[in-house]
């Protein structure tokens, strides 16, 4: 069973791309929010959330979701992110139109767009809620994709709004470690005084390692402290990683391995 942001999103849409690249028929249940599609994946099943856009960086609900609960990353997939403008059909056109919805990144990502239709912009959290609620509102149009714009029988307006190229990144998550992968995910803390992310990162400077990702977050708990995401090339088998790791531990605080993954 796979769990997903809601009917319509582009989680959906990538949730069907990799049932078909695995060639399994599976059951998909969509769940409103990010923190859901994590909630749901610690009872059962796998989930498709997105990690990190090519525009906007890293998606922070699922950076904490990984972050705090025991759940793991298998697989990521690339997607190319196409947004549209797409409104109820009895609009005619774009001049008809007084408000906007969307959610935060898409807005984000269409701003040279927004800016010279200078409407009302009204943020929810979807682009698939975006969508519903425009399919109801007369003077109101919807940032979304073509995907969720079908689903609910809107007229696309505007095609390719997006500010140049937009990719954005899912992962596959699941309640089971994956020790096979090209990259490997993990979280750590630091202490919070001079040199330690240095001796942290040192060991895989040591081995060769590249880093392919690494950002802060903060702690939610405790003001001015952060945790660091680190994506590194290597799996959990290779024993550079194992020795990397090893040492690691003894330079932080806290560590949290999230598994080797494979790109599809």
């Amino acid at each position: 069973m796979y769990y997903l942001g809601p009917e319509g999103s582009y989680s959906h849409e990538v949730s069907l791309l990799f049932s078909n690249l695995i060639k399994k028929k599976v059951k998909i249940v969509s769940k409103q929010t990010i923190s859901e599609v994590f909630d749901e994946v610690l009872k059962n099943g796998i989930g498709v959330v997105p990690i990190e856009n090519s525009r906007e960086g890293p998606v922070n609900e699922t950076l904490d979701n990984l972050f705090k609960k025991q759940v793991y990353v298998k697989y990521e997939i690339e997607k190319k992110i196409d947004i549209v403008l797409a409104s109820n059909k009895k609009i005619k056109n774009v001049e008809e139109i007084r408000r906007i919805y969307s959610n935060y990144y898409a807005i984000q990502e269409s701003r040279n767009v927004l800016n010279d239709l200078n409407k009302e912009i009204i943020q929810v959290e979807s682009t698939s809620k975006a969508a519903l609620l425009a399919s109801k509102d007369l003077k109101g149009a919807a940032l979304c994709s073509k995907f969720a714009a079908n689903l609910y029988n809107l007229i696309i307006l505007k095609n390719n709004i997006q500010d140049g190229l937009n990719i954005t990144r899912f992962v596959v998550i699941s309640s089971k470690i994956s020790k096979r992968g090209k990259k490997t995910m993990l979280f750590f803390i630091v202490e919070h005084k001079p040199g330690s992310l240095y001796k942290a990162l040192k060991e895989f400077y040591k081995r060769k390692i590249n880093l392919t990702m690494i950002y802060s977050r903060p702690l939610k708990e405790i003001a001015w402290n952060y945790y660091f995401y680190v994506e590194i090339e290597g799996s959990l088998k290779e024993k550079r990683v194992k020795k990397a790791l090893k040492e690691l531990i003894k330079n932080t605080v806290d560590m949290k391995i999230k598994g080797s993954f494979i790109k599809i």
